[in-house]
């Protein structure tokens, strides 16, 4: 495995729900962790199948696997913006997503 193919930076958010003083709640993101990624724009038949859900911004992100995964109700936030993420699949050393926006 190559040091510098992990060279981007990202956070991995979670939703939680924060409570109000007269019982109510609502939604909010907070920093799960942050790691290092390689990430690439989508290309070929792959970029062509997300197209057509009309993301405008698509990236495969690969980082090492953590004892504390994403799942698909988690947010990655990339070179400032905010992404959802559209799949992931782990294996015994990685995790792979796309994510969009």
């Amino acid at each position: 495995m190559r040091v510098t193919k992990y060279n981007k930076r990202i956070t991995i958010r979670k939703r939680i729900k924060v409570y109000n003083e007269i019982g109510g709640w609502s939604n909010t993101w907070v920093d799960y962790y942050t790691s290092h990624a390689s990430v690439k724009s989508l290309s070929g038949i792959k970029r062509l199948e997300y197209g057509r859900l009309a993301y405008t911004e698509i990236y495969e992100v690969e980082m090492r696997r953590r004892t504390a995964d994403p799942d698909q109700e988690c947010q990655v936030v990339y070179d400032g913006k905010e992404f959802q993420i559209s799949s992931i699949n782990h294996d015994d050393k990685k995790t792979y997503m796309v994510i969009s926006r």
